[in-house]
């Protein structure tokens, strides 16, 4: 007669085929890399935004590391600014806690399933031809080509909105004298 077998000896069974062909070393090699990149990157601290790091390490994945570089997904362009503008902060600190690692650069990809990247104003030429198509018969005035095309919204992610409106008020309180 057939032996039965219970739910959990069958998962065992399973999962000891399927963890037989895992690495150990890489395996541990790989929860070192995670938990010190975590630590390096929510560590970066910036004038403008403290929790700037937590920030990109939440927009960020690691996708491969290979021949010395580190593969990043980010979900908006303006966190590979973030990156680059760390990248030497974030490279030191791997080369301190990982020298084993010798990761020497980044590279990002950015992800394709948010379509974040603003997009570029209309040429008055575009607008013209946009608002004459839709509407034939009528005269198109310059103010209605400016307003069209100041109507559009643009999407930046919350740091980027700070330092922007930082400058913006820096720009326009500024008030020394020559």
């Amino acid at each position: 007669m057939d032996k039965i077998y219970s739910n959990s000896e069958m998962i065992k069974a399973v999962l000891e085929g399927i963890l037989s062909d895992v690495d150990k070393k890489r395996m541990e090699e790989s929860s070192i890399f995670i938990s010190k990149w975590k630590k390096i990157v929510t560590s970066v601290k910036s004038v403008v935004n403290q929790d700037c790091g937590n920030s990109m390490y939440a927009h960020s994945q690691v996708i491969d590391v290979k021949n010395g570089t580190i593969l990043l997904q980010v979900d908006h362009p303006g966190f590979i600014q973030l990156f680059e503008t760390h990248k030497k902060y974030i490279l030191r600190g791997l080369e301190m806690h990982i020298p084993q690692m010798k990761i020497k650069n980044m590279s990002y990809v950015l992800n394709k399933k948010n379509d974040y990247n603003t997009p570029r104003e209309m040429t008055k030429e575009e607008v013209r031809k946009s608002l004459e198509k839709q509407y034939p018969e009528e005269k198109i005035s310059d103010n209605a080509i400016t307003e069209q095309n100041s109507s559009r919204q643009r999407y930046f992610p919350p740091e980027l909105e700070a330092i922007f409106s930082r400058m913006r008020n820096s720009i326009l309180t500024n008030d020394k004298k020559i």
